[in-house]
């Protein structure tokens, strides 16, 4: 795999990542004053359990990457 091939899959993985976060937030953030959260509700739920599994799966395939081939130029 080559570093730059590489490099694109960690951006992606980072992206997906902060797609989770931003979706986690606002599930938080749009109930406030109260302290009531909303991400039992669908349309937070459903993205949360799909970008959270890309997320996680983004991560071991990296760990695995980064055990088993060293980056090519």
């Amino acid at each position: 795999m080559k570093r730059n091939q590489l490099a694109m899959f960690v951006f992606l993985a980072q992206g997906i990542g902060t797609v989770f976060y931003a979706v986690f937030w606002a599930s938080y953030a749009l109930a406030l004053p109260s302290n009531r959260v909303l991400h039992d509700l669908p349309v937070f739920k459903i993205p949360l359990s799909i970008f959270g599994g890309l997320f996680i799966l983004s991560i071991v395939i990296l760990l695995l990457l980064s055990f088993l081939r060293k980056p090519e130029e």
